[in-house]
């Protein structure tokens, strides 16, 4: 009877070996997808900025190379007037206020018309 019990004992303890092995294997694979998850959202997420940074080299600034002529012909003396009133610091001021509205008005379910 001993040596019956010895058996069953023995076989649980392979049955219960064999759970466990299958139980990590589960946690193996399902931590394995989750990374291949991660890498293709990064894989994506990697692709949409490199069309973006295409996109945005792609852009013709060519006439903005013009405007420093612009500013040497205004009189020093209307120079010297806006910048005692903060012209230059209003323009940056305005210019990310329109950026900001703009990215804002790029997140979804949004009104774009406000």
């Amino acid at each position: 009877m001993a040596a019956l019990a010895q058996g069953f004992t023995y076989l649980l303890a392979k049955i219960a070996a064999a759970l466990e092995w299958i139980g990590k294997l589960f946690v193996a694979c399902f931590v394995s997808l989750f990374d291949m998850g991660k890498d293709l959202l990064c894989w994506c997420l990697e692709q949409v900025l490199s069309i973006t940074a295409s996109a945005i080299g792609a852009i013709d600034v060519s006439g903005m190379q013009s405007l420093g002529s612009w500013w040497s012909a205004v009189p020093a003396e209307v120079l010297n007037i806006m910048g005692l009133i903060g012209f230059g610091y209003a323009m940056g001021i305005i210019a990310s206020a329109i950026g900001i509205r703009l990215v804002l008005q790029l997140i979804p379910f949004t009104r774009l018309g406000s």
